[in-house]
C-alpha cells in the first residue's frame, strides 16, 4: 500500500505541470496572433502613405519642369562671353598653293622598211613631252587648270582654263584655252589616251594635236524625264586651227555643239551616244599659206563657211566590284567635214575609227584599233588612208605604265606599207596621276 500511494502521488506531481503548461499555451498563442496583426495594419497604413507622397513628388517636380520650361520659352539666351583667337598663317601658307604634278611620256620605236637608220622619220628613241599641270581652287564658286607642254626643242600652253560651277544648277562655264569636246578622244590629253597616238582620222581632219582652242564653253546637266542622262555642252571659240579655219591669218568664231546621251543597260554595263557639230569660217588667206601651187593672186577678204559633223558611240561593260580586275570597252566615231574654199571649190573628207579593249587582270590591258580615212585634200574621191593598231598595256603601278603597240599603216598613194613597232613608257608624279584632262 504505501508503494502503490508513492505511485500515485509521484504521477500527480507529473501531470500537474503538463495540464498547466496545456492550458497556458493558447492565452500565449493568442497574444502573439494579435501582435502580428497589429503590425501588419502598420505596414500597410505605411505604404500608403510612401504611395502618396511619391505621387505628391512627382506632381511637384513635374510642376517645376513646366515652369522652367515656359521661363526659357519666354527669356533671351544669355549671351555667352566671346573669347579672342589668336592665329596665325604661318605655317597654312601651302594650303593656298596649286596642285602640280608632272607627267613624263618616253616613246621608243623601230621602222621595219629600210632604210631606217637615218631621215626625219628613223628607228630611235625621243622624249614626246614632259606634262607639267596645275589644279588650284580660286574660291568656293570657282578653279582653275592649266597644262604646260615642255617638249626637247621647245615648250607650249597646252591648256589653261577657269571653271566656275555652282552659280547655276547643272550648269558650268569655262573660259580659257581648253580640248574642245568634239566626240569623246578629242578632249583627252596625248599621254593619256587608250593607244600611243591620236585616232588616224583625228590627226588628218583636225590636226596631229586635234581640236585645242580659246574661247568660253557652257556645259548643261540636262534635266532627266527619261532613263536616257544627256549632257549638253557649247563652245564658241576662236577659228585657230589651221586644218578647219582660218589659223592665226583670221579670227573668226566657230560654234561647236556636243549632246551626250548616257543609259544604264545593266547594273554592270552602260551605253554613251554622242552627237555633235560645228561650224566656223575658213580664210583665203589662210588656205594661200598651206597650199600656194592651188591659189594664186586670190582676193583674201571673203570668208568661207566650213560645217563638221561627228557621232560617237561607247559601250562599257565592268562587274561590280570587280572593277579592278577586269572590265570590256568598245568605242567608235565617225567624222565628216565640209570646207568651202576659193573659187567655188568644195573640199569634203570623211573618217573615223573603232576600237575594244579588254582588262584581263588588275595591270594588263590588251585592244585592237581600226582606223580609216578619206585624205585631207581637194578631189580625194577614193581616196583612203587605214591603219590597224594592235597594243598591250602593262600598269607597272598607279604612277607607272608601260605599252607596246604595233601599227600598220597602208592605203592610197603608198608605195608599200609603213610597219612600225613602239614601245611607251608613262610615269607621273603628284595628286593627278595619268589625268585625261
Amino acid at each position: 500500500m504505501k508503494r502503490l500511494f508513492l505511485f500515485l502521488i509521484g504521477i500527480l506531481f507529473i501531470s500537474i505541470p503538463i495540464s498547466v503548461g496545456a492550458q497556458s499555451r493558447p492565452s500565449n498563442v493568442a497574444k502573439e496572433d494579435s501582435t502580428l496583426q497589429a503590425l501588419k495594419i502598420k505596414l500597410k497604413n505605411l505604404n500608403r502613405r510612401l504611395q502618396k507622397l511619391e505621387e505628391k513628388q512627382q506632381k511637384a517636380e513635374l510642376q517645376r519642369l513646366l515652369q522652367e520650361a515656359e521661363t526659357a520659352a519666354v527669356q533671351k539666351p544669355k549671351a555667352l562671353p566671346k573669347t579672342k583667337v589668336f592665329r596665325g598663317g604661318q605655317r597654312a601658307l601651302q594650303a593656298i598653293n596649286p596642285e602640280m604634278s608632272v607627267t613624263g611620256d618616253f616613246l621608243s620605236h623601230y621602222i621595219f622598211e629600210s632604210p631606217h637608220h637615218y631621215g626625219d622619220e628613223r628607228s630611235g628613241s625621243n622624249f614626246r613631252v614632259l606634262g607639267i599641270h596645275f589644279r588650284s581652287d580660286l574660291d568656293p564658286f570657282s578653279y582653275t587648270k592649266i597644262a604646260v607642254e615642255i617638249h626637247p626643242e621647245s615648250a607650249e600652253l597646252g591648256e589653261a582654263y577657269a571653271v566656275w560651277s555652282g552659280e547655276i544648277p547643272g550648269v558650268s562655264f569655262t573660259a580659257g584655252k581648253f580640248r574642245q569636246q568634239f566626240g569623246v578622244v578629242n578632249r583627252w590629253h596625248a599621254h593619256s589616251l587608250d593607244q600611243i597616238f591620236f585616232p588616224l582620222a583625228i590627226q588628218e581632219l583636225f590636226g596631229e594635236e586635234g581640236l585645242n582652242q580659246t574661247g568660253f564653253s557652257m556645259d548643261w546637266d540636262v534635266p532627266r524625264i527619261s532613263p536616257v542622262t544627256q549632257y549638253l555642252t557649247l563652245q564658241l571659240t576662236n577659228g585657230q586651227n589651221d586644218n578647219l579655219f582660218s589659223g592665226k591669218f583670221y579670227s573668226a568664231p566657230a560654234l561647236l555643239g556636243h549632246l551626250k546621251n548616257y543609259y544604264d543597260l545593266t547594273r554592270n554595263a552602260y551605253i554613251e551616244l554622242g552627237l555633235t557639230g560645228m561650224i566656223g569660217q575658213n580664210h583665203a588667206a589662210n588656205f594661200d599659206s598651206l597650199h600656194p601651187s592651188l591659189f594664186k593672186n586670190v582676193d583674201s577678204a571673203p570668208g568661207h563657211q566650213t560645217l563638221v559633223g561627228g557621232a560617237d558611240f561607247t559601250y562599257f561593260w565592268e562587274p561590280v566590284n570587280r572593277a579592278h580586275y577586269k572590265n570590256f570597252l568598245w568605242r567608235t566615231e565617225v567624222y565628216y567635214v565640209k570646207k568651202n574654199l576659193p573659187q567655188q571649190k568644195e573640199l569634203t573628207a570623211l573618217g573615223g575609227y573603232s576600237y575594244i579593249q579588254r582588262k584581263l587582270s588588275e595591270r594588263w590591258v590588251v585592244g585592237l584599233r581600226g582606223d580609216w580615212t578619206q585624205p585631207f585634200q581637194l578631189d580625194n574621191s577614193g581616196k583612203s588612208i587605214y591603219q590597224i593598231v594592235p597594243y598591250v598595256t602593262w600598269w607597272q603601278s598607279h604612277w607607272v605604265r608601260m605599252r607596246f603597240e604595233f601599227q600598220h599603216r597602208n592605203g592610197t598613194g603608198f608605195n608599200k606599207a609603213q610597219n612600225r613597232a613602239w614601245l611607251q613608257i608613262t610615269w607621273a608624279a603628284g595628286p593627278h596621276k595619268h589625268e585625261r584632262y
